[in-house]
């Protein structure tokens, strides 16, 4: 892996490709003047945020096949900047939360600084929430299994189980998550998830079964 830093850059690249469309520039609806980023991570002691500008980044590249690469920004933020959401209501730091979609300005294709003067929080739909927390699944007719379990108790599953008792779930992707409250998609009000641990599958689009019983989501996939 090679690391390129600059004022509050981080370029990291890997290995792969990602599909990302068939549309000449997946990511084109993006613009030069409005660096979007995602928040991947909040240091609430020294008031520095993490953002996923990745996507932003890419609006020139061609696709439909684009490279595997990655790009973080990590931002200052002064009692002088300004944080608000795209209404122009004014928030506070503790309003901002992981997973968030920011507008970063001024761009770096105006200015290039580690301490911006705005941030404005803007809203996700349910499907950029969804793709955003990796619970859809990467093609038509496939379903990814997502395991949420409560913080702190650990892996309700192991993994070699899986394999050997329901091995079916692997096949359209698979994953186990801590429960966060404090993510911008709150699984637990949005699916109304009443305990943990709590098996999700997904098709591309939306929640297909939600269950607490291994067997119940064996069941389903089977019967696809």
């Amino acid at each position: 892996m090679k690391r390129w830093t600059s004022a509050g850059l981080i370029l990291f690249l890997t290995v792969g490709m990602l599909l990302a469309g068939c549309s000449s520039k997946p990511y084109g609806h993006y613009r030069d003047d409005q660096m979007i980023g995602f928040i991947n991570g909040l240091n609430d002691q020294e008031k520095k945020i993490e953002f996923d500008i990745s996507e932003w980044t890419k609006r020139d590249e061609p696709g439909p096949a684009i490279e595997d690469w990655g790009v973080v920004y990590e931002a200052l933020v002064l009692p002088s900047t300004k944080i608000n959401n795209e209404t122009g209501d004014k928030l506070k730091w503790e309003d901002l939360k992981q997973g968030q979609m920011v507008q970063i300005n001024p761009s770096r294709t105006e200015k290039i600084t580690d301490t911006p003067d705005e941030l404005i929080v803007l809203s996700m739909s349910n499907e950029q929430l969804f793709k955003r927390a990796g619970l859809l699944a990467s093609k038509k007719g496939s379903y990814r299994t997502t395991v949420i379990y409560e913080e702190g108790k650990g892996e309700p599953f192991d993994i070699n189980d899986i394999e050997k008792e329901a091995s079916i779930m692997l096949k359209g992707g698979y994953s186990m998550m801590a429960y966060n409250p404090n993510d911008v998609l709150d699984i637990k009000k949005m699916f109304n998830i009443e305990q943990f641990p709590v098996i999700l599958v997904f098709n591309t689009e939306k929640l297909a079964l939600k269950t607490d019983r291994l067997e119940d989501a064996v069941s389903f996939l089977k019967a696809k």
